[in-house]
């Protein structure tokens, strides 16, 4: 993966080494390769991590479910 795709990995929170003193099990990690091969490990905080509602998407898919039937 080149830089750029890296770089958005981090954006969405990972890193490439973790901080001083963390404790591996309160980080995810995912392993990618780039061009050349080369495998990195990138890190993300579990607390960090936002969750996902999808109430909103449910409301919305289920309005338009309903206007069909009408």
């Amino acid at each position: 993966m080149s830089d750029k795709k890296t770089s958005a990995f981090e954006k969405i929170g990972y890193v490439k080494t973790l901080p001083r003193n963390a404790d591996i099990n309160d980080y995810e990690s995912i392993t990618i390769k780039n061009k050349s091969g080369e495998k990195i490990k990138l890190y993300r905080n579990r607390v960090d991590r936002e969750e996902i509602d999808d109430t909103s998407n449910f409301t919305n898919s289920w309005d338009v479910f309903n206007s069909y039937l009408h």
